[in-house]
């Protein structure tokens, strides 16, 4: 049984604002998600230095790390506020989240949402909500941190202590041009491609960019001529001009019936497009998300085999 007398002494809010510095590794960021000034975050953390004796946290470069003593108090606290939560919104009557949030490609929800949502909506009736990820404007461990989103799958992975990232699919890319294309046929070769345009997926996530990179070395004389960051545009500026254009190998094969576009044979690999899986580790004390998240993970583990 807890020492309630102890308890009452001790000023729970400040292990609540200890914890959220812990996970945003600033002061600053911590304010700005439990709505307090700054100011506040800082003395409520110096308090709690004052009262464990030790500074847990030290100045590292442009930021903060835990010290030992802050790192063990995290271990400790990150299960038991979530239960403590748990027990709030119950007792409180409040109403359990309803929702689970996915931001992820277009081009990839269209392909696995279907099977995904079926089997989901059998096991919960939880509302399935899906964003482009190619439309956001934050970053994605802001979603993660800041609960935003549950899961995102995305092009880059993220470094984070306080999230879970895996690498969950790999997908071929091929070379496609118009099918009335005046000079290339279905094989072609570098030599024939440098006298060529292409489209590019214009996206700013440093995943995308080391795409871009890798591609750079298999076409290192590829010109663009037209960028855009939705795939529709790309199909259709490829189907009714001369450019040339690489995608994935799904997107090429959901697409090339209804726009007249052909892939083109090379002698050379272009790069695959690498996906990674990522969520909050405090998600995990949710029964559906755990469930929803090793669905997707035996999705892409099929589609990988």
């Amino acid at each position: 049984m807890a020492n309630l007398q102890d308890l009452k002494k001790f000023d729970l809010n400040l292990l609540v604002i200890f914890e959220c510095i812990y996970l945003h590794r600033s002061v600053s960021k911590a304010a700005e998600a439990l709505f307090l000034t700054p100011s506040a975050v800082s003395q409520s953390l110096q308090r709690l230095r004052n009262q464990l004796n030790d500074p847990l946290f030290i100045r590292s470069g442009k930021g903060i790390s835990p010290t030992t003593v802050g790192t063990n108090l995290h271990i400790y606290l990150e299960d038991n506020l979530n239960q403590l939560e748990q027990t709030i919104n119950i007792m409180q009557g409040a109403p359990l989240r309803k929702s689970f949030v996915i931001y992820c490609a277009q081009s990839l929800a269209i392909d696995f949402f279907p099977t995904l949502a079926e089997k989901f909506f059998q096991q919960s009736d939880y509302e399935l909500i899906h964003y482009d990820s190619a439309l956001k404007n934050e970053t994605a461990e802001d979603l993660l941190i800041y609960r935003k989103a549950d899961v995102i799958i995305g092009l880059t992975p993220i470094l984070s202590h306080s999230i879970i990232c895996k690498s969950c699919y790999s997908e071929e890319t091929v070379l496609v041009c118009g099918v009335e294309h005046p000079r290339l046929k279905e094989k072609t070769d570098a030599v024939m491609l440098a006298q060529e345009k292409f489209t590019l997926f214009q996206g700013t996530g440093q995943g995308q960019k080391d795409f871009h990179v890798k591609t750079d070395e298999a076409l290192p004389e590829r010109r663009i001529a037209f960028r855009s960051n939705s795939a529709m545009s790309i199909l259709a500026m490829i189907s009714k001009s001369e450019l040339v254009g690489i995608l994935p190998r799904s997107t090429y094969e959901r697409y090339k019936s209804l726009f007249p576009i052909k892939r083109l044979e090379t002698a050379f690999t272009l790069p695959k497009v690498e996906y990674y899986m990522a969520w909050n580790r405090a998600a995990l004390a949710n029964p559906a998300v755990t469930q929803l998240i090793a669905d997707i993970e035996g999705y892409f583990a099929t589609r990988n085999a």
